[in-house]
């Protein structure tokens, strides 16, 4: 080889060093540039997972929430719906009550105000209840309400119609006793042998022209007021009247009677003294005539049902004597009561009703 072969490969040989040097430091640059990419492609890795467990627990826990929530409506709601069912059975039951009472007071207190405005308030408040209560399948609380101060309005007018017909009847027995006494007519005149006995009976007194007797019911009577029908009537078996007639009573009021009649007769040795015991509505006008705030507003006597009677009005029948005390602690064993005996300044002792 030549001298300057030599010379040129020597030359060259250090250049190759050198560029294979700086070939491998390139090399390695690149494999550094890449391997820091690599790292940066694995940390937004973890960061989207980091990212995408975060979003799928909030989901979770936001899911979860709902479903709390959920159940927490569910449960107001049934509690909404069991308090409405209880109000509603409470107002219902109130004002089954409630109405119960009114119809009984506008039914006793028929012609027996002194100003009939009270009762019209009272059937007004009547009817509103009953159409409160009306058509109710599902109540809402508005409907709750309405009931709740219907039975309100139902209860005030009931006492307002109460209170009227007290006040009425106090003033009617005020009057009463104001009054002069009415001549002794029907209660002392044609008391045969049957009628109380020698330790009870008093001699007949009176005008006859002016005597009130019982009534005979007649055959087609309607059952209304002072028109019931013979067919539901039965006539006692003592105490005919001066006229020949019976006294006649409603069938179960009569019965009952009987019975207590029996009993009397076991205690005192003779039949109760009857005077007057059914009444037709003609005979209330005359009663009504003849004896003024005495006598009830005709159509509306219990007389006129069958349902009363009157003893005569004899001493051993008066407040305090032993046939009235007995009378008025055994007569309602057999459905028979004195009114008098619990109504404060009732002057009537000789009057008994049928209660049943």
């Amino acid at each position: 080889m030549s001298t300057h072969v030599r010379a040129r490969r020597r030359r060259w040989v250090p250049a190759a060093v050198v560029a294979l040097v700086l070939s491998g430091g390139g090399l390695a640059a690149v494999e550094l540039r890449a391997s820091a990419v690599a790292g940066d492609h694995a940390r937004v890795v973890e960061q989207q997972a980091a990212e995408a467990a975060r979003v799928a627990l909030a989901r979770v826990a936001a899911d979860r929430e709902a479903r709390a929530s959920a159940r927490v409506v569910l449960a107001h709601d049934v509690a909404r719906r069991r308090t409405l069912a209880v109000a509603w059975t409470a107002a219902t039951g109130i004002s089954g009550e409630a109405l119960a009472r009114a119809r009984n007071v506008l039914a006793e207190s028929d012609g027996q105000v002194s100003d009939d405005a009270v009762r019209a308030d009272l059937a007004a408040a009547i009817g509103a209840t009953e159409q409160a209560l009306t058509g109710i399948d599902a109540p809402d609380l508005a409907r709750v309400g309405d009931l709740a101060r219907s039975a309100v309005t139902l209860s005030a007018a009931t006492a307002a119609t109460r209170d009227a017909h007290e006040a009425w009847q106090a003033a009617r027995r005020a009057a009463a006793r104001a009054a002069p006494a009415p001549p002794a007519s029907s209660w002392t005149l044609g008391a045969g042998a049957d009628c109380g006995g020698s330790g009870s009976y008093q001699p007949a007194t009176g005008d006859a022209s002016a005597a009130l007797f019982s009534s005979v019911p007649s055959v087609d009577g309607d059952g209304s007021n002072g028109h019931m029908p013979r067919s539901a009537m039965t006539p006692l078996g003592w105490c005919v009247n001066s006229r020949g007639d019976a006294q006649w009573l409603r069938s179960d009021a009569a019965a009952a009677l009987v019975r207590l009649n029996d009993a009397f007769r076991t205690q005192f040795g003779e039949n109760i003294a009857i005077d007057l015991s059914y009444r037709s509505y003609a005979d209330q006008v005359r009663a009504k005539q003849l004896f003024g705030n005495l006598a009830a507003t005709p159509g509306t006597s219990n007389h006129g049902l069958g349902l009363a009677i009157d003893v005569y009005e004899w001493k051993a029948y008066a407040f305090g004597s032993a046939r009235y005390e007995w009378l008025v602690a055994h007569g309602p064993d057999y459905g028979w009561v004195c009114p008098a005996a619990t109504r404060s300044g009732d002057p009537e002792y000789w009057h008994y009703e049928y209660v049943g």
